[in-house]
C-alpha cells in the first residue's frame, strides 16, 4: 500500500471517530489523537520489552509476534490520524526528512 493510500484510509476512520465521538474543537481533537500516540506506544514498547524477556514471565508466556505488529501498526495509524488533525502531507514530510538524512549522513557521497 502506498503512503497517499494509508493517509486516505486513515482520513475516512478519523472522519468516522470525529462524527461519532465529537469533541469541542480541532485542539481537542489534537490533544486527543497526541494522547493516543502516546497510549499506542506505551503498548508497543510494552510488546517490545516482553519479546526481549524483560517482562513477567506471565506475560512472556503470552507472547506473539502477531500482538507486537499490531501494536507497531497502532502506532504508525496513530500518527497518521494526528497527521490528519495537523494537515500534515505525511509523504511530502517523510520524503523530506529522508532527504535531509541522506545529506546529514552524506549518503550519496562517492567514496
Amino acid at each position: 500500500m502506498q503512503i497517499k493510500q494509508l493517509v486516505a484510509k486513515y482520513k475516512e476512520i478519523g472522519d468516522f471517530l470525529n462524527n461519532h465521538w465529537p469533541l469541542k474543537d480541532k485542539n481537542q481533537r489534537i490533544f486527543a489523537r497526541t494522547m493516543k500516540v502516546v497510549e499506542e506506544l506505551g503498548e508497543l514498547s510494552d510488546e517490545i520489552l516482553t519479546s526481549m524477556n524483560l517482562q513477567r514471565d506471565s506475560k512472556i508466556a503470552k507472547f506473539s509476534r502477531e500482538n507486537l505488529e499490531d501494536e507497531f501498526a497502532d502506532v504508525l495509524g496513530s500518527l497518521i490520524l494526528l497527521s490528519c488533525e495537523l494537515d500534515i502531507d505525511v509523504e511530502k514530510v517523510i520524503s523530506r526528512k529522508i532527504k535531509f538524512t541522506r545529506e546529514r549522513f552524506e549518503m550519496d557521497k562517492k567514496n
